[in-house]
């Protein structure tokens, strides 16, 4: 198995940045789209960037999961707080949209997303943040 380096590693977590941002867009344009009929590419699309993202979050954390500093989970654990904070506005969007949001299609779509993230912050924060030089 070829070994990275520092800064391909840097890369690679910056696409896994990247990729989270795209396939989080997936659900939320279908949700807020809510037709009868889904766009056919547009699940196709959502369920290719997913195996993408899938497939680049296990690279980046076999890959970097004995570097990951207490410290790396401690910035981890405070960016997972202020994310936490999107679930009262989400409770609120629900009760003054209703029915024009599918909220079947978004919120498991932002469900396993925001577990994903959450199970990979910490690899994320590792491998594009120099933490042990503060």
């Amino acid at each position: 198995m070829k070994r990275l380096t520092p800064d391909s590693t840097r890369s690679l977590g910056r696409v896994c940045i990247l990729l989270f941002a795209v396939s989080t867009a997936f659900p939320v344009v279908a949700g807020f789209r809510n037709t009868q009929t889904p766009s056919r590419w547009l699940g196709l699309a959502d369920v290719g960037v997913a195996a993408l993202l899938l497939a680049v979050v296990f690279t980046v954390a076999s890959r970097v999961h004995t570097k990951v500093s207490n410290d790396d989970r401690l910035i981890a654990f405070r960016v997972s707080q202020a994310l936490f904070s999107a679930i009262p506005v989400l409770l609120v969007v629900f009760f003054i949209a209703g029915d024009r949001i599918d909220w079947q299609v978004l919120i498991v779509g932002l469900a396993w997303r925001g577990w994903l993230l959450l199970y990979t912050l910490p690899y994320l924060i590792s491998v594009t943040t120099d933490t042990r030089a503060r």
